[in-house]
């Protein structure tokens, strides 16, 4: 070959790898933006969910209720939070208004589901979903590969404390189906331009 071409094929192999390397990158730091935007997201709605039972939790002082027995007070409460309706419109609105959440339970501390977006679920136990944090710190192919391989759930949990003792757990599950179609487009449109 003659030089001239050795050095066109040079530069050409230099610019494709350099838009390759840069392409990769780019589109690496979306899929982690959005997962990161995603958990922050679910992070925050389990703590307004928190917040608001911390907040519907009812003085039992008054009522038959046996305050001495925590089993009794226990049930009392998960009955008292499976029929208030500002919590349960809470639930709803937060499968309502965002779109990567797929379920939102209130479970006990032996799983047992309080309240759940799911009214079939209440009263039963509900296995817990892998931790979202798996996704988020996984690398980048591996990311790719769990949010465009087969559905799944991933919760994002929080604890959820009354009076100062573990009462339950909150999980906001997120489906990679609903991450996975808030991304193609945007990968879609860095891959194309």
């Amino acid at each position: 070959m003659r030089r001239k071409t050795k050095i066109v094929l040079a530069i050409t192999f230099m610019i494709a790898v350099l838009v390759s390397g840069f392409s990769y990158l780019y589109i690496s730091q979306i899929l982690r933006q959005r997962i990161n935007s995603a958990g922050e997201t679910a992070s925050l709605l389990a703590a307004q969910l928190a917040y608001a039972a911390k907040k519907e939790v009812p003085d039992l002082g008054d009522t038959r209720v046996d305050t001495n027995n925590p089993a009794a007070v226990r049930d009392a409460i998960a009955e008292y939070f499976q029929e208030d309706q500002n919590l349960n419109d809470m639930v709803e609105s937060v499968i309502g208004n965002w779109p990567i959440v797929y379920d939102v339970a209130i479970v006990d501390v032996n799983g047992r589901a309080i309240l759940d977006s799911n009214p079939d679920l209440n009263n039963k136990i509900v296995l817990p979903h892998p931790d979202f944090q798996l996704l988020r710190n996984a690398r980048f192919r591996e990311q790719l590969r769990l949010i465009y391989s087969p559905a799944s759930v991933y919760d994002v949990n929080m604890p959820l404390q009354l009076d100062g003792t573990p009462f339950g757990t909150i999980r906001i599950g997120i489906s990679t189906v609903f991450l996975k179609n808030e991304l193609t487009p945007r990968l879609q449109h860095a891959v194309l331009f």
